[in-house]
């Protein structure tokens, strides 16, 4: 006549399998993020898929090669469009030039 094993030595058979096999031992089933803990990090892998983040722009072609004279298209359109937002009146206003004054305490109106 066999009786079934009693729950102390089952849950020690479980700790010396856990042992032996490299487990976690667990055995109130409590969440722990092991299986996320344990894991091979992504963030190389991540970082490769994006690709280089530097580009060759025509600002560092200018900056490396000044005597060439590189003409970003770019840049010269939307110079074209300020002038002409300028001539219409629609530009930016003119900064002031007045020294700040000397008694910070005191605002202007």
């Amino acid at each position: 006549m066999s009786f079934p094993p009693q729950k102390a030595r089952l849950l020690e058979v479980a700790k010396l399998q856990s042992k032996i096999f490299n487990q976690v031992y667990n055995p109130n089933q409590i969440r722990t993020g092991h299986k996320y803990l344990t894991q091979k990090l992504k963030g190389d892998t991540v970082k490769s898929y994006y690709g280089p983040t530097e580009f060759l722009t025509m600002k560092n072609l200018r900056s490396m090669f000044p005597t060439v004279g590189f003409m970003d298209p770019e840049e010269e359109y939307r110079l074209d469009i300020l002038r002409s937002r300028k001539r219409r009146g629609k530009g930016a206003p003119a900064k002031k030039r007045e020294a700040p004054s000397a008694d910070p305490k005191k605002k202007k109106k």
